[in-house]
């Protein structure tokens, strides 16, 4: 199994377009391409003793949730945590991939993941995200379109064509002394060339053109058309590139979700523990009403604290996250009950989701949880 079908299927089940401005969701550490992955070996957080593991368990490539690499390093020389762990991979020849916030707002990402968990309906998202997109059309010579079909696949991160590809015609149009121009069903499949005869004349050439259209997202127009500017036959295209934005209310950060009856908070409190393993709840005095009533609940992994409002304002009578803030617990003492799990307990199941894409998509390969994974907070 060649390590870049690895790399094509997470990124088509949670495009690097959803990550957010500040991630760094992608590849960390790479191989030559064309590498045949041995196994993968996923992880929320990526260590010298999860690198180890690989190694010892046969795996050239580890997925994690959280980057190793937020930042570009400018020195492997061990001083940091990621460049011990960088220089570890690279010199054991273990591949990085992580995906974080595209798997955060991917559908069917962490919140929905953590909603199951409970045993609640997810409804919507909390914060959708703003989805940009390029619709693009290339009109090409048939003899150039697997060069444009392939160059647009790559600019998709793998994601299949969202538009079927279609032939011109081959109906000849009207001669004429001028270049063709004009709408592309003027131009059909034909192409004039000027020979240099004493008497300037016109010779009608045959070319076959092939339509491809694409939606690619969070690609720039202008890096779509950089990258076909790249191809041998890029003289002979005529592209056309639409931007659009909006909304999808399935794709985003959080979740509103609902349980099929009504449940105490204390039932909650007991559900979190045990479907999270956190040994230590921080809340506020909602929640620790153990008698109140609690149906449609709002949750989001990792740092959530900024949606409170968006959860309070969508009716959710119980918001789960991580690393809430001590003003945040004081501002809302009453009204929405308010769970801070902890942050690794809350994106655990980001392994989950990485394990059932891959584990899915190919059946017959190695793909496990790598056992020295911790939470780096420990509760005395």
């Amino acid at each position: 199994m060649k390590l870049s079908y690895i790399i094509n299927a997470l990124e088509a089940y949670a495009p690097r377009a959803l990550q957010e401005k500040w991630d760094n969701t992608g590849l960390q550490v790479g191989l030559p391409a064309g590498t045949e992955c041995t196994g993968v070996l996923i992880c929320v957080d990526v260590t010298p003793e999860v690198v180890s593991e690989a190694v010892r368990r046969g795996c050239n490539l580890i997925v994690s949730h959280h980057p190793l690499i937020f930042k570009g390093l400018k020195s492997l020389t061990g001083r940091t945590f990621a460049e011990i762990t960088a220089y570890e991979a690279v010199r054991a020849g273990v591949a990085i991939y992580s995906s974080h916030t595209a798997l955060d707002s991917t559908r069917g990402g962490v919140s929905y993941a953590m909603a199951r968990k409970l045993g609640a309906t997810p409804l919507k998202v909390l914060s959708p995200v703003e989805i940009r997109s390029c619709n693009v059309t290339v009109i090409c010579p048939r003899k150039d379109a697997d060069d444009v079909r392939l160059a647009l696949f790559e600019l998709n991160a793998g994601q299949p064509m969202l538009a079927a590809n279609s032939e011109f015609s081959d109906a000849a149009p009207k001669v004429s002394a001028q270049q063709p121009s004009g709408t592309e069903s003027d131009v059909n499949a034909w192409n004039y060339e000027r020979y240099d005869d004493p008497v300037p004349s016109f010779q009608l050439i045959h070319t076959p053109l092939t339509r491809i259209s694409a939606t690619i997202n969070g690609i720039p127009a202008s890096a779509i058309r950089s990258a076909l500017a790249g191809l041998p036959s890029a003289s002979d295209l005529r592209i056309d590139i639409t931007e659009e934005t909006a909304f999808d209310p399935g794709i985003g950060l959080g979740i509103i979700a609902e349980f099929p009856e009504a449940i105490t908070m204390a039932q909650l409190t007991e559900r979190l523990h045990k479907a999270f393993g956190t040994p230590a709840i921080r809340a506020n005095d909602a929640a620790a009403d153990g008698s109140a009533m609690v149906q449609k609940i709002a949750m989001c992994g990792g740092s959530g604290g900024e949606f409170i409002g968006a959860a309070a304002a969508a009716g959710a009578q119980a918001y789960i996250s991580a690393d809430i803030r001590y003003h945040d617990f004081a501002d809302n003492r009453q009204g929405m009950a308010i769970f801070d799990i902890g942050h690794y307990e809350s994106e655990t199941c980001s392994k989950d989701v990485i394990y059932d894409v891959l584990s899915k998509k190919f059946s017959n390969f190695a793909v496990d949880y790598a056992e020295c994974d911790a939470n780096p907070v420990k509760y005395l």
